[in-house]
């Protein structure tokens, strides 16, 4: 049951990490609606949408009994906003990755109902890489140099890439174009916007290095071989989980618990071509004990960032 899941969570939450109860909500009672809203921090609204409505559509067609009786796709640009939506019951269910969970969490009392698939991984590291020509063997040989970083919602290509970079005790700089000065005892990072711009910096040498997840690495359509073979990874993270699937807290107990089971139960046999289309997904997980250390690590760490 759902509401042994939010216990757990909520169980190895505090005994992980000494963890406060979260403060009560001003409504005790959920907030139920006829039509199911899924939803995503998306910069691609066209992409996403068509990613993610066909799987709207099939869960709220399964869950007509309990009172579903259509299915939506919101999109947001701004995490704010999303946060909000979630905190409010707008919005009853998220598909994110790790960083934008964290704060959906921390922030939205979002609850994590189960790990997701997502680009057939079931995790997935960041890597840095630089030109193949380039002297710049480890992390600590960034100092005074320029890193590309995707946008600062990325988990793999923005804030894992920071929190290493924090744990060996190394500071960082945003700036905001190539030519802007540098710190020489610091990590000097820009937004690329995309892997794409990511890959293509660092190639033509605009930046020192760049990050990208293991999962665009190993895709030839994003980096082709002709182009990889110019490149030359000097770091790899440990693997983390790729997504999640969250839910609002106004969602009822009911709804979330039969949300839970029909996702647990999509297998790439029984489900595959919807599977496919949301975001290349093979199934679903069941929480370990290590999401919610990993949520509360990301929450906290990032808010100590200065810039």
């Amino acid at each position: 049951m759902l509401q042994g899941s939010r216990m757990l969570y909520r169980l190895l939450s505090s005994a992980l990490l000494g963890l406060a109860c979260l403060p009560a909500l001003i409504h005790t009672s959920p907030v139920l609606a006829d039509t199911l809203v899924l939803a995503q921090l998306s910069d691609r609204p066209k992409k996403d949408f068509k990613q993610l409505r066909p799987m709207a559509k099939y869960v709220a067609s399964e869950l007509k009994t309990f009172g579903i009786t259509r299915g939506e796709v919101r999109l947001f640009s701004d995490l704010g906003e999303l946060t909000e939506a979630v905190k409010n019951g707008e919005v009853h269910w998220v598909t994110e990755t790790p960083y934008t969970a964290s704060v959906l969490v921390h922030e939205g009392d979002a609850i994590p109902l189960v790990m997701k698939w997502k680009s057939r991984q079931k995790r997935y590291q960041t890597l840095i890489y630089t030109h193949k020509d380039s002297k710049l063997t480890s992390l600590g040989d960034l100092l005074g140099q320029r890193i590309a970083f995707e946008h600062n919602n990325s988990f793999s290509s923005y804030y894992l890439p920071r929190l290493l970079m924090h744990k060996q005790g190394l500071s960082v700089k945003k700036i905001e174009d190539f030519n802007a000065p540098r710190a020489k005892d610091k990590i000097n990072y820009l937004f690329s916007r995309n892997e794409k711009n990511n890959l293509l910096w660092v190639h033509k040498g605009l930046v020192e290095a760049g990050a990208l997840n293991d999962g665009d690495w190993e895709n030839k359509g994003r980096v082709p071989e002709e182009l990889k073979s110019e490149l030359r990874i000097i770091y790899r993270s440990e693997p983390y989980p790729r997504a999640l699937e969250l839910v609002s807290p106004k969602l009822s107990e009911e709804r979330a618990t039969a949300l839970k089971k029909l996702l647990l139960s999509m297998t790439p046999e029984s489900h595959g071509k919807l599977l496919s289309r949301y975001e290349k997904t093979e199934g679903f997980e069941a929480l370990t004990p290590e999401v919610p250390k990993l949520l509360e690590e990301i929450y906290t760490t990032s808010k100590t960032w200065s810039e």
